[in-house]
């Protein structure tokens, strides 16, 4: 009888064992997960009290940060202006990934300017303008890893070259495809929005 309930007692000490291991590998697999799927979203409150709901930056296809900008009316001439807004920015053209990059504030964190649709390359803008219009830009920082932060003076700079692509002629949009308004913009700025 003694036997009995020592090989009970460790019967339900093993089963016990077993259950928290799988519960800590579905755990450990949800957290490892979160990575992939889209932040809670957080509110911010605008001007007069008004509350608008912050950008979402981060691209987790991309393991970036960043915003995009859709042009209304794609053309031949908007992918001149586009080169001539790129080059008085100071962004330069990397020939190896026909992408543009502009060191900003934080060399460190350089902001990377690159076709939305399809995704990845830009036409130099030196001597060719591409031969199809282009339809979106993707303005974005890598992150170095998966625990870094952005750097605040380059989430500046980022706003402000997107405020100037969409001048001509787009709307920003955030990694979620959503709109994004002044108030988002201000929320990129100061630092509100989801990372």
């Amino acid at each position: 009888m003694r036997w009995a309930l020592i090989i009970a007692i460790v019967s339900g000490w093993l089963s016990l064992v077993g259950l928290l291991f799988i519960v800590y590998l579905l755990l450990a697999e949800k957290k490892a997960g979160l990575g992939k799927k889209a932040a809670p979203h957080r509110v911010v409150a605008g001007a007069g009290g008004a509350v608008n709901e912050a950008p979402a930056l981060v691209d987790a296809e991309a393991g970036a940060w960043g915003l995009f900008v859709m042009f209304d009316n794609p053309s031949m001439g908007l992918n001149e202006r586009l080169g001539t807004l790129l080059a008085s920015t100071g962004a330069v053209s990397e020939s190896r990934t026909k992408t543009f990059t502009l060191a900003g504030d934080s060399p460190r964190n350089p902001i990377h300017i690159a076709n939305a649709y399809p995704p990845g390359t830009l036409p130099s803008f030196n001597h060719d303008n591409g031969t199809v219009p282009i339809k979106g830009i993707s303005v974005k920082m890598i992150k170095k890893n998966r625990s870094a932060t952005p750097n605040k003076l380059q989430l500046a700079r980022l706003v402000t070259l997107t405020r100037e692509i969409t001048r001509l002629g787009g709307k920003a949009v955030d990694a979620e495809k959503h709109p994004v308004s002044e108030q988002g913009f201000q929320a990129v700025i100061s630092g509100n929005a989801r990372v």
